[in-house]
C-alpha cells in the first residue's frame, strides 16, 4: 500500500509540469527521500528524465544536475549500467562548471563506489578523486558516505586492516549526526570484514544492529540487503537451512519491488544450500529462478550494442559483394539517372503548363463573376429608381388627387346649405374612406422606399398605428411590446408589407366588431423568425359557426405569400387571439 501511494505522490508530481516550472517543484522531485528512490527505481527513470528537461527549459542548472544524478542511481539499481555511468558523468560536468565542490565529491564518490564489480581500478580512481576534494575542502556530507565507500573498495583488494579503519572513520562520523540512513552501511561493511577474519559471532551482532535501524526507518531494499548478509554469513558457516530462511526472506521483499540484482543472487545461494542439503528438487527450482533473472538483467544497451554490431557485419559482407557488381550497375545507374532527369523536366514543364491555364482560368472565373456583380448592382439600381418614380408618382399624382377629393367634399357639405342629413353622412364616410386610403397609400410608398428594413422600422410604424388607432377610439386601451432580440432583423418590403398589413387588419376587426377595451401586440423571438400575437378582450365568437369573411381570407394569404403562418382563436365571451408566425427572416 505504502508503495502504491508513494508512486501516486512521485506520478502527481510529474504532471504538476502542465503549469510554469519552478525550481521549488524541480527541487521537491530531487529531494524525494533516498529509501523512496531506491524501492520505486523500476518507475522513476521517466520523472528524473522530464525534471532534467524543466530544468534547462529555465536554466536551473543545479536542478538539472541533480536530475541526472539521481537518474544515474536509478538506472543502476535497473541495472542499465552504460545509461548509469553516461548520466553521472552529465551531472559532474554540471558541478564542475557551478564549482559545486560538495555535490561534485558526492558525485564522484556514488559513480566510484557503483563500478566496484565492474571495473575495480576505475572505482578506486573515482573514490579518490571524491575522497581529495572533500576531505581538501573539509566537506562533512560528502565523506560520510566517501569512508564507507572507499572501504568497501579496500576489502575488495584484500586490503582487510584499511578497510576497517575507513569503516570505522566512516561510522563514527555518521553516529556524530545520528544518520539512521547511513549507519547501517557502515555496520555492514564492518560485519563483512569480521566475515572474512571468520569472526562470525561479531559480524552477526553488526549485521543484526543494521537489521534493526532499516526496520525502523522502513528501508525495504536495505532490509532485504542484511537478510542476503545474514543468509550469506550462515551459508559460510554451513548452517545451509537458517541460510535458506534469510535469503527467502530477503526474496520477498525484492520479488515485490523488482530488485532483480539482488533477486538474483539469492535465488542461486538458495539453490547452492538446497544443493547442499541433497534437496535436488528445490534446487534446481531455484536454480531455474536464477537464470531466468540473469537473463532479464540484460539491458536493452547491451541489445543495441550486440545488434549494431551485427548490422556492421553484415554491411561488410554486403560491400563485398556490392564492389563486384558495381561495373554492371554503373551503367544502369546513368541510365536511370538521365531517365529521371527528363521525368523532372517533363513534370515541371507540364506543371508550369497546368498553372498557367489554371491561373488563366481562374482570371476568367473572376472576370465573369466581376461582369454578374456588376450587372447585378445595375439592375438593382434600376429596380430602386423605378420604385422611387413610383412612389412619386403615387404621392404626388394619386395622393394629389385624393387630397382634392377630401377638399371637395368638405367645400361641397358646406357650400350648400340645409343639406339632408342622409346625403351629409353619405359624404362624411366617402371623406372618411378617402382619408384611410390616403394613409394606406402613404403605408405603400414607406415599404417602397425600402429594398429591405429592420423590426425596428416596423415597430415604429406599428406605434404611429396604434397611436392614432388610440386617439380615434379612446375608450380602448392598447399595449404593443417587442423583444429587444428582434431589434435590428431585417427582412425583405414584402415581408414587412404583409407582417404590417395583418396586424393592422386585426386591431381595425377588434376596434371594429369585438366590443373590446384592451387590445394588445406581442412581437417576440420564435425559432428562426418571429411570432406576433394581437389579442383583444372584446365579446369573441365561434370559429366553427362564424362566416369567414374576405378580411381573414386576405390575412392567411398575406402570410402564406411570405412563407408565415396565420391562425386565429376565439371564444364567445372570452376575446379574440390572431397569431402570425414567420418562420425565418
Amino acid at each position: 500500500m505504502k508503495s502504491i501511494l508513494s508512486f501516486v505522490f512521485i506520478f502527481t508530481l510529474s504532471l504538476t509540469f502542465g503549469q510554469k516550472s519552478n525550481h521549488k517543484k524541480i527541487d521537491s522531485i530531487n529531494n524525494l527521500p533516498f529509501e523512496v528512490r531506491l524501492k520505486d527505481a523500476a518507475i522513476l527513470d521517466k520523472v528524473y528524465l522530464k525534471n532534467a528537461e524543466e530544468s534547462a527549459k529555465i536554466h536551473y542548472d543545479l536542478g538539472e544536475a541533480k536530475s541526472y544524478s539521481n537518474l544515474s542511481l536509478v538506472y543502476y539499481y535497473q541495472g542499465k549500467y552504460e545509461k548509469d555511468l553516461a548520466y553521472s558523468l552529465k551531472a559532474i560536468h554540471i558541478f564542475e562548471k557551478l564549482n559545486d565542490l560538495e555535490n561534485l565529491s558526492l558525485e564522484w564518490g556514488e559513480l566510484g563506489y557503483r563500478m566496484k564489480k565492474r571495473n575495480l581500478a576505475k572505482a578506486i580512481q573515482y573514490m579518490q578523486k571524491s575522497k581529495q576534494i572533500a576531505e581538501k575542502n573539509n566537506l562533512q556530507k560528502p565523506l560520510l558516505s566517501i569512508y564507507n565507500n572507499y572501504g568497501v573498495l579496500k576489502e575488495m583488494k584484500v586490503e582487510y586492516d584499511s578497510a576497517l579503519f575507513y569503516y570505522e572513520k566512516g561510522l563514527a562520523l555518521k553516529q556524530k549526526i545520528n544518520d539512521q540512513v547511513g549507519i547501517p552501511y557502515s555496520l555492514n561493511n564492518i560485519a563483512g570484514v569480521f566475515v572474512l577474519r571468520k569472526q562470525f559471532d561479531k559480524a552477526e551482532e553488526n549485521y543484526q544492529k543494521a537489521l534493526e535501524i532499516r526496520k525502523k526507518i522502513n528501508d525495504t531494499v536495505g532490509i532485504a540487503e542484511n537478510y542476503s548478509y545474514l543468509g550469506d554469513l550462515h551459508l559460510m558457516q554451513k548452517d545451509f537451512k537458517k541460510a535458506i530462511g534469510y535469503y527467502q526472506k530477503s526474496t520477498e521483499i525484492t520479488d515485490k519491488h523488482k530488485y532483480l540484482g539482488l533477486s538474483q543472487d539469492s535465488y542461486r545461494k538458495i539453490s547452492e544450500c538446497y544443493e547442499n542439503l541433497g534437496e535436488h528438487q528445490n534446487a534446481l527450482q531455484n536454480f531455474k529462478k536464477f537464470s531466468e533473472l540473469k537473463d532479464s538483467l540484460i539491458n536493452q544497451e547491451t541489445n543495441s550494442k550486440i545488434a549494431e554490431l551485427e548490422v556492421k557485419f553484415d554491411t561488410n559482407e554486403k560491400e563485398k559483394q556490392l564492389l563486384q557488381k558495381q561495373a554492371e550497375v554503373e551503367t544502369s545507374r546513368i541510365k536511370f539517372s538521365v531517365a529521371i532527369v527528363f521525368a523532372i523536366l517533363a513534370t515541371i514543364i507540364g506543371f508550369l503548363f497546368y498553372r498557367q491555364q489554371r491561373l488563366k482560368n481562374k482570371q476568367q472565373h473572376q472576370e465573369f463573376e466581376l461582369k454578374s456583380a456588376m450587372a447585378q448592382i445595375e439592375s438593382q439600381n434600376k429596380l430602386q429608381e423605378q420604385r422611387l418614380s413610383i412612389s412619386r408618382d403615387l404621392h404626388d399624382n394619386i395622393g394629389a388627387q385624393l387630397t382634392f377629393i377630401i377638399s371637395s367634399l368638405e367645400n361641397t357639405k358646406f357650400g350648400i346649405p340645409n343639406l339632408e342629413t342622409a346625403v351629409e353622412k353619405r359624404l362624411d364616410k366617402i371623406s372618411d374612406f378617402t382619408r384611410n386610403t390616403i394613409v394606406e397609400l402613404r403605408d405603400t410608398i414607406w415599404a417602397m422606399n425600402k429594398a429591405d428594413f429592420t423590426m425596428e422600422d416596423l415597430s415604429s410604424r406599428i406605434f404611429n398605428f396604434v397611436e392614432h388607432a388610440q386617439s380615434a377610439n379612446q375608450n380602448i386601451l392598447f399595449n404593443f411590446s417587442i423583444d429587444e432580440n428582434l431589434k435590428n432583423k431585417k427582412f425583405s418590403s414584402v415581408v414587412g408589407v404583409n407582417l404590417y398589413r395583418t396586424i393592422q387588419e386585426s386591431v381595425n376587426n377588434a376596434m371594429k366588431y369585438a366590443n373590446a377595451s384592451h387590445i394588445v401586440i406581442n412581437a417576440e423571438k420564435f425559432q428562426e423568425g418571429l411570432k406576433i400575437e394581437i389579442k383583444d378582450d372584446g365579446k369573441g365568437f365561434d370559429t366553427e359557426n362564424v362566416d369567414v369573411g374576405n378580411g381573414l381570407l386576405n390575412m392567411k394569404k398575406r402570410m402564406e405569400e411570405i412563407g408565415g403562418n396565420f391562425s386565429i382563436n376565439s371564444e364567445i365571451g372570452k376575446g379574440t387571439s390572431v397569431n402570425v408566425e414567420l418562420l425565418k427572416f
